[in-house]
Parts: structure tokens; sequence; C-alpha cells
């Protein structure tokens, strides 16, 4: 029976590359691949063929979706993508991580080290362990990839010149989306949490606010008294654009400009600045020094990555001094910064984490495929039930969760797709083209082509 992966991304901008790479490193294994938008394959998974499914959250958001799964005959295994930077484990564990969700998965991945012991403290209760494999989004980053974005880099490099990019990460406070118009989120787990749970993550929330209401009070100044150099803006894909475009109206060296994957923009950079954006640990990978600017330090309310591995500013004039060591180069990385990465973020040398991954995956394929399968009757009733709630969804109007959807996941074509995992298939120096067939709007299956001429 051919071995079907499903590989769902969120942010397109984020994590489409990623799927790519991992399904075109599956296909050469024998996998067949479906990769695509995953609210859109959530809502299709009915008439999808069983797999092995990669659920990318671990909250108890996903565990309806994942017993449907299970009750229409998939595996699932997963990671938590935006597990890599979190407070403490504690405060990560009661918010982004559920004990049922976990016990519905096969397998789970962790970015590193740290994140693995903290998920472990969890999911040794269901029989579960981490593997600290890394993650496709950092594969992407190794110098044997990187060619993949050169057309890109040029691109940006001969419209902007040399520029310092400036990444924002403030989508709880500036959401793309209104928060008055956005349900209460649901917690990592069915149980309310403590008191001071409550009271800690309301004090990190009150840090992270003020960090947001000083970057918009002093970048303006810092970009204002350095009118020599150029400034990119870069809010993160949660973020309204119009704040910042506001707020640095009439200065001609700064731009706001969100287009496409933050990879090539950290590329072209001459400096990375930041305030707890996982940016700064894709920069650190490619070779830059992050510079984190904290205008006000707080150690005890900030995580563990990315800040600790950047070079601390905490005054504009520090600011500006940084960025400028940093566009010539002069700003190294020192070892403890190294060895701070080294635990968060696996394989960022040595085989790919792909590679890694896929062997895990047919480590799980092979130990749970001769699982007993749904009966015909309870398979059939499951995915009436998914179809239904396909066909709901479908005639929403303007409802909250697709006007997000069509932001972080715009229209693609399968020509554009096939494209670049072609593009993703001769860096790694295969010899064949991939195809990509519109399975349904943003759900492609790929598939090995003709070899490339």
């Amino acid at each position: 029976m051919t071995k079907i992966l499903i590989l769902p991304a969120e942010i397109a901008s984020r994590e489409l590359d990623a799927r790519l790479l991992h399904g075109v490193l599956a296909l050469r294994r024998g996998w067949r691949v479906i990769v695509g938008s995953k609210a859109l394959i959530n809502r299709g998974i009915w008439r999808l063929p069983s797999s092995l499914y990669l659920c990318q959250t671990l909250t108890h958001k996903r565990l309806k979706m994942l017993r449907l799964l299970c009750r229409l005959g998939h595996i699932s295994y997963g990671w938590d993508e935006e597990g890599i930077i979190y407070l403490d484990r504690d405060v990560y564990l009661m918010r982004r991580v559920s004990t049922d969700t976990l016990g519905q998965l096969a397998g789970l991945i962790a970015w590193g080290r740290e994140s693995a012991e903290d998920l472990n403290y969890r999911a040794k209760t269901v029989n579960l362990t981490a593997q600290p494999l890394g993650n496709p989004r950092f594969d992407l980053l190794r110098p044997e990839l990187r060619s993949l974005y050169t057309k890109e880099v040029d691109a940006i490099r001969n419209t902007h010149g040399e520029f310092v990019l400036i990444n924002t990460n403030f989508s709880s406070f500036n959401p793309v989306i209104s928060l008055h118009d956005l349900p209460n989120r649901t917690l990592s787990h069915k149980n309310e949490p403590k008191g001071d749970e409550r009271e800690r993550f309301a004090r990190v929330l009150e840090h992270r606010r003020r960090i947001f209401n000083l970057f918009l009070a002093d970048l303006p100044k810092f970009t204002g008294q350095n009118p020599d150099l150029k400034f990119i803006v870069r809010p993160h894909p949660g973020e309204d654009l119009a704040i910042w475009n506001e707020t640095f109206r009439g200065q001609e060296n700064v731009r706001v400009i969100r287009e496409g994957a933050s990879i090539p923009w950290l590329i072209a950079a001459k400096a990375l600045v930041h305030n707890s954006c996982t940016t700064a640990v894709e920069a650190t990978v490619i070779g830059h020094t992050p510079i984190v600017y904290c205008p006000e330090l707080s150690l005890e309310n900030e995580s563990g990555l990315p800040n600790p591995i950047s070079h601390r500013a905490l005054t504009i004039d520090e600011l500006s001094a940084a960025v400028r060591l940093a566009s010539k180069n002069q700003l190294p990385m020192g070892s403890e910064q190294s060895a701070v990465l080294e635990r968060y973020v696996s394989s960022i040398t040595g085989p790919l984490a792909t590679e890694t991954i896929l062997d895990y995956c047919e480590e799980i394929y092979g130990s749970h495929s001769k699982l007993k399968v749904p009966t015909f009757a309870a398979a059939a009733l499951a995915r009436l039930f998914a179809a239904g709630r396909h066909a709901f969804k479908s005639m929403r109007r303007e409802h909250l969760t697709d006007r997000y959807l069509a932001k972080v996941f715009p229209a693609v074509s399968s020509a554009c797709v096939a494209a670049r995992a072609t593009e993703i298939a001769m860096a790694l120096g295969f010899t064949s083209q991939v195809a990509a067939r519109e399975i349904s709007a943003n759900i492609f299956e790929l598939t090995v082509d003709q070899p490339a001429s």
C-alpha cells in the first residue's frame, strides 16, 4: 500500500517552502505527498486518502480534528510550529500543549533539546517521547539550500540596495484582525490555569505591551537619527501594517514591507533588529548576529530564545552603534550565544533535519500501519460528518477565520507550487522535476515528473 504524507501549512510565507522541502524528500523515498493550506486541508479531509498527517499545533483546539482524523483512518504525528520561543515550561505547557491532544499522536517532534525536555514533562503521561530533531524551516537556511533564494535576494538588493531589517512580533497587540472581534483563546487543556499561572502570563503580556509601545515611540527616533541608513520594517504576518505605516510616515529612509518569505530578506539585510522574534534565530543560522532592542530590560519576562542569542541594545544610541557594527560584519556572535542556539535548535549541521524527520516518519508508519483500521460503517459516518462540516464552513461569508486565512495563505497556483518544488529538488541535486496537481483550492498533490532538461 502506498505511503501517503499530508503536510499542511498555516502561514504560507513562513511554512510553504519548508513543506515543499519535506514533500520533495519524501517523494524520493516513495511517499505520495499532499501539501497545502492547513485550514482547507482540514475542511476537505473527508475526501483525502488515509495518511500520515502532520499536526503542527498541540493545543486543545486540535483535539476534535485529531479524533476525526483517527476515525477516518489517518495516523497523526506532530510538532508545535511556534514551540521554539516561549517564556518557560509552565507557561508554555499551559498555553500550547494539551495532554489530550498529545494522546492522539503517534509521534512527537521538538525543535531542540530544550523544548523536547519541556514537552516530555507532559508527553510522558501518554507514553509519548518528544524527539529533538529540528525543523525543515531551518534546513532552508543551510548553505546547501540557500541558493534557492538567490533570485529573490538579488531582486531585493537591486530594488532597495543596502538596508537594515527591523522585524516586529506584536500580533497580540496589533492584530491583522481586531482582538475585539476574536473569541476568547482556547487554552492548551480543559482545566483552568492556576491563579499564579494567570498572574505570571499577565505580567508577561503587560511587559510585551510596554515593549510594543516603546518600539512605536523609539524606532522613528532611531531611524531619524540615522538618515544615511535605509530601513525595511517587516511586521509579523499576523500584524496590521497600518500602525507601522503611520509610525514612519514622512521618513524617506524607511519602508514598511511584508512581501514573500522572511528568509531572502534576512539574507539580503546588512543587519537585523528585533525583540523576541523567531527571525533572529533564523538570522544566526544564516550567519548574522541579530540585535535585540530592549528599551525595558526584564529578563524574567522573556524567553530563553531569541533575545539571549542576540546583541543587546538598551538605548537608541546603543542600537545605532550596534547596527553600524553589524553592517560592517564587526559584531561577532559569542560562544555563550552559540551554546544557547545549539541547545534550542537541533540539526543546524550534519544531516538535514528533514531527512531525520522522514526516518522518524518511516518508523511511525511501520509501527502503526498494521493497527486496526476503522470499520467501513465507522469511516463512512466520520466521512459524512466531515463532509457536512466542510459544507457548513464553505457557506460562510466574511467569517473572521476566512478573512485571516486569505491574508496568511493567499491563493497559489499549481504551476507556482510545481516550479518552487522543482527549484528545491534541483538545489538538492535531484534530476527530476516535480509536478503539482491541484486537488482543490490551495491543496496539491506532488509527484515526480519527467527528468529536467
